[in-house]
């Protein structure tokens, strides 16, 4: 007996071999192609009208890669003919079909003829829509939307869709449905960037508004923050990874209902930070905290890969496929050769009419020709800059005034020899991590509001960067120097057209050798979108036998995994994974990393590692990833044994006291063995003077000096002769990116002024992040030692808000930046008062009175969190 199949699954197949279907769609694509590039293009109405059927009837079939393929289709054919009644008509049957209630505003919704069909058709409609309406506000879910929403309240969770499905907007649209429906809950929502965490946290005030004061809620982004010590106040803290780890650590007790991690895949990135997802699994399970927990992921096979970092039994795993949004892929072999990817047979086709782009001078043809926004995505800072600086010198654009506020803003707020405070007023604008987070966010609203239409990308576009960009340009298939995988291939291309505005984007890939060519072919085609989880792809079993031997051996500075693993980035990566496993095994603790570990290490070596650790430190343990047991044992007895305490910033003459800070630093290397542990910051004959540039540089910086200040310091400094490296002794910038290296090579981007701005914005990165652990880690025990609630001259503190000046800090920690604290602090108009109970308050009217836009935006998102702490003059 023949074996029965659905009706819906014999049409999908043979819809998946029909010749016409096919000849079909490679016109449509070959057309839509000549038509990007204002070429002449001949379609004719029945083959349009033959597709528009095809379209339709796939739509329904619920099969991911047809109902893609329909709305390929008419997207594409929309663009080419926006006024054709009967695409929309078609266009919007899908859509409906579809499950996608949301356009663009500027779409035209086409009215069909009343009829007793489309009034069955409007009763329908009205039902899904009801059904689909969001639970709070206007609007409504689209494709699987719903079904990820209903999914958050599971006790674990981990899904992933395509980058423009929303997966963050659905997370805080939970968090905004339970906040004014008046439940008392307490949030934490991680994310990868600071800058993340403004954008997340502004985000959520517009949405709750006066709910955040009636409700008693708060949004907090640091451990310290105003108002986390209130037991009856409900917190939604919007943090980092490493600031949720220091939450943890530092005697947390409150609790913890939800946790949402957005931005999942960075668990599977190969870098020390991804270790800090697992160490917060580990102190919740310690601590007793057993929130709700979801992963969020852009598309992957297997997002439940992410759920092993948890204690909890196996949740739910949804992935959806589908993307509201299409993307056309393109390959250009400057060899001379045009290709155009086709999705329903994976095949690439020769688009001879075009292979005239195909050369050498790709990107400027593309970027002359191509309409709309573009991203032109680059491996590296150095290539990101190179390509801005070449497209401005040879592009014709004229200065648009309308971007010279912005471009006199970055002069100001970095320098005026920035390049980029240059190019941008012509549209053009790079955009990496090392941009100052103020700058890159007024770059990226620039660019969403449609002043900026060419913006040169690295990889952190992929952390969480949505821009409504219309055609991507990847010349690279390269994060680094590290080959890209498939689903950070897709996450990246996915970043090309969005929901919100251009319903397709375009991506073109420039093959610049053979081995390019074939390895792209695979990117685009390959459908293995499986992620790992990082401890996997880091350690293999050489690296576990090195640890085991190290740790039996009772050597923390792991002297045999060192000589193993290349690079002080995978060796600090891996450090930290053994610094986990180390203290699981002390305390018991199963996780995935001791999981993992144990299937090399036996559990007669567990017990002799155990017992070693034992006679050399008793019962002491460090939780703290950051540190090893030696380390904060050697600070404890040092603080117990010693007047050690933070020097003074400035000196008896009232200068800055280089001398005492470089002598304070001078001991923690000492305690914290820097030699051993951190070869660049430590003291030796020949390298004294960096930890000098560094001593001068974090003074400079929680004396309260702005960024440019900063800036134009670094670089009149190292105009000087011997001070030609000064923060950059070992010449590795300037040899990577500087036009004048030692080799005599001038291939590199970046000018002197350029290079010693970025010198220095590197070197406040460094500090902040190494010199903030070691300093925590000895304010922490200056309070136990002293038994203080408050340190005098925390240099955490000022090291964290850059400024000893006490308004500015509680002016940050209430969500305002450095330099808008610092402007608000330093202005003659006084705006901090204090109110009958002695507190500080704000002068609402009085911050109007600086006529500074970006003081009043923040003062707008601030005010709804805090709105206690501002008053009228009058009041």
């Amino acid at each position: 007996m023949a074996k029965k199949i659905k009706l819906r699954n014999a049409i999908a197949t043979d819809l998946k071999k029909n010749q016409y279907l096919k000849q079909l769609h490679q016109k449509l694509l070959r057309t839509y192609a000549l038509y990007l590039f204002g070429k002449e293009i001949q379609f004719n109405n029945q083959s349009i009208q033959d597709l528009l059927v095809f379209a339709d009837i796939m739509s329904k079939t619920k099969d991911i890669k047809l109902e893609q393929l329909s709305l390929e289709i008419v997207i594409c054919l929309n663009k080419m003919y926006p006024q054709s009644h009967s695409i929309k008509f078609y266009k919007n049957e899908i859509f409906e079909e579809l499950g996608n209630y949301s356009r663009p505003e500027s779409d035209d919704e086409y009215k069909p003829v009343r009829s007793v069909d489309s009034l069955i058709d409007s009763v329908r409609q009205v039902n899904e829509m009801s059904l689909r309406h969001f639970p709070t506000g206007n609007g409504y879910f689209i494709g699987d939307q719903k079904w990820l929403y209903n999914s958050i309240s599971n006790q674990l969770n981990s899904f992933s869709a395509p980058t423009s499905m929303g997966k963050s907007f659905l997370m805080k649209m939970f968090i905004e449905e339970k906040v004014k429906s008046g439940e008392h809950l307490n949030f934490v929502y991680l994310v990868p960037t600071k800058a993340l965490i403004t954008e997340v946290t502004n985000d959520l005030c517009d949405k709750l508004g006066d709910y955040l004061n009636d409700n008693n809620y708060r949004i907090v982004n640091h451990f310290d923050s105003i108002g986390v010590g209130n037991l009856l106040t409900n917190l939604i803290y919007v943090l980092t990874p490493e600031r949720f780890a220091n939450l943890l650590l530092n005697n947390f007790s409150g609790a913890i209902d939800y946790l949402f991690i957005d931005e999942a895949q960075n668990i599977s990135k190969e870098d020390s930070r991804s270790t800090v997802y697992y160490r917060i699994f580990d102190l919740l399970r310690q601590q007793g905290y057993t929130p709700k927990v979801t992963f969020a992921a852009p598309l992957i096979e297997n997002p439940e890969v992410y759920e092993a970092l948890t204690s909890l039994e196996k949740g739910s795993a949804l992935k959806t496929n589908l993307s509201p949004v299409c993307q056309v892929y393109f390959l250009l072999d400057v060899k001379g050769k045009f290709e155009v990817y086709d999705s329903l047979t994976s095949e690439f086709l020769r688009i001879s009419s075009l292979d005239s782009y195909s050369n050498s001078y790709y990107l400027k043809n593309l970027l002359h020709t191509l309409p709309g926004q573009k991203l032109i995505y680059r491996n590296s800072v150095n290539n990101a800059v190179n390509g801005a600086n070449y497209w401005c010198r040879k592009c014709e654009y004229p200065v648009n005034p309308k971007l010279l506020k912005l471009s006199d803003y970055i002069s100001k707020q970095v320098h005026p020899d920035y390049y980029l405070s240059k190019i941008v007023q012509k549209g053009i604008a790079y955009h990496f991590g090392e941009v100052p987070d103020e700058v890159r966010n007024k770059i990226e609203k620039a660019f969403c509001d449609g002043k900026i239409n060419t913006l040169f990308c690295t990889s952190t576009l992929m952390e969480g960067v949505n821009l409504p960009a219309d055609s991507m340009i990847i010349d690279n298939r390269r994060i680094g120097i590290k080959v890209m995988r498939p689903f950070q291939f897709k996450n990246l291309t996915g970043r090309v057209g969005r929901l919100s505005s251009s319903m397709l984007g375009n991506v073109f890939i420039v093959a610049r050798s053979d081995m390019d060519y074939k390895k792209f072919k695979e990117l685009v085609s390959s459908k293995d979108m499986t992620a790992d989880l990082s401890i996997n792809n880091l350690i293999d079993m050489d690296v576990l036998n090195a640890v085991n031997a190290d740790l039996k051996a009772g050597d923390l500075t792991l002297q045999r995994v060192r000589k193993l693993t290349k690079g002080q980035q995978k060796f600090d990566t891996v450090r930290k994974f053994s610094l986990i496993y180390l203290n699981n095994l002390q305390n018991s603790n199963e996780s995935v990393v001791t999981r993992y570990f144990n299937t090399t290490i036996s559990s007669k070596d567990r017990e002799s590692i155990k017992k070693t650790f034992e006679e050399k430190y008793k019962d002491h343990t460090e939780a703290n990833i950051n540190f090893s047991v030696d380390q904060s044992i050697k600070l404890e007895k040092h603080v117990k044994n010693s007047d050690i305490n933070y020097p003074q910033i400035l000196d008896e003459s009232n200068e800055l006291n280089i001398a005492g800070a470089y002598e304070f630093l001078k001991e923690l290397g000492t305690i914290y063995n820097w030699s051993k542990y951190e070869p660049e910051l430590a003291i030796s004959e020949g390298n004294n003077v960096v930890l000098n540039d560094y001593a001068e540089l974090l003074l400079r910086w929680m004396r309260g000096d702005n960024l440019h200040k900063l800036c134009d310091f670094a670089i009149q400094r190292r105009k000087r002769g011997k001070e030609f490296n000064f923060l950059d002794r070992l010449q590795k910038i300037r040899d990577n990116y500087g036009k004048n290296n030692r080799y005599g090579i001038l291939k590199n981007s970046l000018n002197e002024s350029n290079l010693s701005i970025y010198v220095l914005l590197k070197a406040l990165d460094t500090i902040q992040f190494k010199f903030g652990n070691y300093f925590l880690k000895l304010s922490q025990a200056l309070l136990k030692e002293q038994q203080v609630d408050k340190l005098e001259n925390d240099w955490y503190q000022y090291l964290e808000y850059g400024t000893t000046n006490e308004n500015v800090i509680w002016l940050e920690q209430l969500g305002y930046d450095r330099n808008s604290a610092l402007e608000i602090t330093n202005s003659e108009i006084d705006i901090i008062s204090t109110n009958e109970l002695g507190n500080k308050v704000l002068l609402e009217n009085r911050i109007e009175e600086l006529k500074n836009s970006e003081i009043n935006n923040e003062t707008e998102h601030i005010i709804k969190n805090y709105p206690d702490l501002f008053i009228s003059n009058g009041d």
